[in-house]
């Protein structure tokens, strides 16, 4: 089951990555990069409010959904929290518009109504997450995509303005939310699972509110100790690269952890210690390529995908990124489940803390003498300490298991792919396309022969059957 969600789960981010990277693309043509830069800021605030005021919300509901005898009263407590929490978002919302200066109001604005459309998109997400309903989760994330090209690229064409630009990627997020079909119908308000979830969404919304003030204080050191054209450059690099694999490790772990919660809730510990292995030598075994990969093929990725004024920056960053990116979704999706799993939400408090602190030191020493590159690899310093305390500190919640033994034939596969990608000459689009074709066909066979996540023993398997299936009509 996990491989066949995962690969559903997969598409359901890899197809919206593609789209994405399209949008980019366009944007980056349509919007120099001090317009850029402002729409930069509209996504900083969907990101910060969303993880300030909902996102906790839904990996709550992730954690809590399948363990209730009365799933109908579980789906109503949750509704019934989050519109209280949207209403108190929209409220603190309106309030900071009023007190901005009145320049900076319309672009603010615009930036809230994308973080409610937004927070309203990954919470209906999650009814079908948490319902392993993969295929719904599909047609949402593909259709949200496929809407948001359309849309803020026609309004970035036709108005050359941020704003509308905003405004539009709002509306097609909101009505990519019911590609899906509808949620699971709920009713009433449980007090006592309220309870359990505040208990336990409180230091959760406290971890990820940390974890987003940082990214998006880096962002806003960018444009405070840069400029705000310095900003839009890191922004595009931004959404190019860590939006694309972070959603892609989200995807990843989606399946796996719903798979890991029932087989806690169930009482079978060493069943969830089993599939969470799973989950973590997939994440690795899809994650590491894909990071890579991105590095490798920087300057061909910037010559590709954004316009002329972007792609100096956009090369120069990428490779950090894909590095920050790595770190931080295999921390995010597979090291902090322990403290999930384990209720032991203060270790993820700490945990964010200390990146924060690198980073946001590294911000400020960097910043100033190496522009967007100093905070790219300030953010990718603060990742890698994250994840060395995430290890130490996880195992005092719950003992998830450190998938070595799949890391080092991931390397192996990976060591191999660079030598390809490395030996395909050039930088256009002719030469991308040839360095990501031949990078996945040499890693697809190396991670074969290497037996990566038991992909050449599952295939010995099948044969085998097949085999045996045929012989007795032969």
């Amino acid at each position: 089951m996990l491989i066949r969600h995962s690969v559903v789960y997969i598409a359901a981010k890899l197809l919206p990555g593609a789209l994405g990277m399209v949008t980019t693309a366009l944007l980056t043509r349509s919007l120099p990069p001090e317009q850029y830069g402002l729409y930069g800021i509209a996504l900083v605030i969907m990101s910060l409010g969303a993880t300030l005021v909902f996102e906790w919300l839904g990996l709550a509901y992730l954690r809590f959904a399948r363990g209730q005898t009365d799933p109908a009263l579980a789906v109503g407590t949750f509704v019934q929290l989050f519109r209280a929490l949207l209403v108190l978002g929209v409220l603190a919302g309106a309030v900071a518009v009023i007190v901005l200066p009145r320049g900076e109001r319309a672009i603010v604005a615009a930036g809230l109504v994308l973080m409610a459309s937004y927070a309203s998109f990954e919470f209906r997400a999650r009814f079908h997450v948490a319902g392993l309903a993969p295929q719904a989760y599909l047609r949402m994330n593909v259709s949200r995509a496929a809407l948001i090209l359309l849309a803020a690229s026609a309004a970035s064409w036709l108005t050359r303005e941020p704003v509308w630009t905003v405004l539009a990627t709002a509306s097609a997020t909101f009505a990519g939310s019911y590609a899906g079909g509808r949620r699971p119908s709920g009713k009433g308000f449980d007090p006592a699972l309220a309870r359990d979830v505040l208990r336990f969404g409180v230091p959760l919304a406290a971890s990820l509110a940390l974890s987003s003030a940082t990214g998006s204080l880096t962002r806003g050191l960018v444009g405070a100790l840069g400029s705000i054209e310095a900003l839009g450059l890191y922004t595009a690099a931004f959404v190019l690269v860590q939006n694309t694999l972070v959603v892609l490790s989200s995807g990843l772990a989606s399946a796996g952890f719903s798979l890991a919660v029932h087989a806690l809730e169930t009482g079978n510990a060493a069943a969830a210690r089993r599939q969470l292995a799973a989950n973590g030598a997939l994440l690795l075994a899809v994650l590491a390529p894909a990071s890579l990969g991105m590095a490798l093929t920087a300057d061909s990725l910037a010559a590709t995908l954004v316009g002329p004024d972007f792609r100096a920056a956009v090369a120069v960053l990428t490779p950090w990124m894909a590095a920050g990116a790595f770190l931080s979704g295999f921390r995010s999706h597979y090291l902090d489940h322990a403290f999930q799993l384990g209720h032991r939400m203060s270790g993820q408090i700490w945990v964010t803390a200390s990146a924060a602190a690198v980073t946001l030191g590294l911000d400020a020493l960097l910043i100033p003498r190496m522009g967007p590159r100093g905070a790219a690899i300030a953010v990718t310093a603060g990742a890698a300490v994250a994840v060395v305390h995430a290890v130490a500190a996880g195992r005092k919640a719950f003992a998830i298991p450190l998938p070595l033994a799949p890391a080092i034939r991931v390397g192996g596969a990976c060591a191999l792919m660079t030598v390809t990608v490395l030996a395909v000459p050039g930088t256009g689009p002719a030469a991308l396309a040839g360095k990501i074709g031949a990078g996945t066909l040499t890693y697809a066979a190396a991670a074969l022969a290497l037996d990566v996540i038991g992909l050449r023993t599952q295939l010995v398997r099948r044969l085998r059957r097949v085999g045996s299936l045929a012989g007795p009509a032969a």
